[in-house]
């Protein structure tokens, strides 16, 4: 075998190594789709283990529960999954703009732990702007705001309570800037226009 050769085999050989490499590093990372399948397939089992439902149709009566008492998900053309428990004063008024005030209680939709809840009083609620996401980086924001929050509004008024679980992208941005894995969270909201 000639130098040239010799030296043209080792290149093939080098580079069907590294794809080789390349191949079975990148197979411990799931695509985009495969993530997106994973949330879908959290949020089912976690709508199954509480028992709720999810619809296609809006619902007409409050609280949206259907005729056994399951409380209904309405899935939004966003894909919030939203649930109404009580539409509070001038649902679906709020004006672009609105102060209003939010407590919160918050879960992974892959555990029954909450993560986090300011419903008793304890800390402040987080304020917002209706129709404005700020999702700066100030604590504030960054642990609170999202687009989740601001459309049940369209649903809701002042003392409005919800239940929502928000994919990823609608989600607070700490969970979107910082996973390595897309994650759902259920949350618990209650709204008021005064402090």
């Amino acid at each position: 075998m000639t130098r040239q050769k010799m030296k043209t085999l080792r290149i093939i050989m080098s580079a069907a190594v590294a794809l080789l490499l390349c191949l079975t590093s990148c197979s411990k990372y799931k695509t985009y789709a495969q993530q997106l399948e994973e949330m879908e397939e959290s949020i089912d089992a976690f709508m199954l283990a509480h028992d709720y439902v999810m619809t296609s149709a809006l619902p007409t009566s409050v609280p949206w529960t259907d005729d056994k008492g399951r409380r209904l998900f309405y899935k939004t053309t966003s894909g919030l999954y939203l649930h109404v428990v009580d539409t509070g004063y001038s649902a679906g008024h709020t004006r672009k703009g609105q102060v209003v005030y939010v407590r919160y209680t918050e879960m992974s939709v892959k555990g029954d732990s909450v993560t986090y809840s300011n419903m008793k009083g304890v800390s402040e609620p987080v304020q917002i702007s209706y129709g404005t996401v700020n999702t700066g980086l100030s604590s504030s924001y960054y642990w609170g705001d999202c687009q989740a929050w601001h459309e049940p509004l369209q649903y809701v008024g002042d003392y409005g309570h919800v239940m929502i679980i928000a994919p990823t992208d609608l989600g607070m941005p700490v969970y979107n800037q910082s996973q390595s894995e897309l994650l759902a969270h259920y949350y618990e909201l209650r709204y008021t226009f005064w402090k």
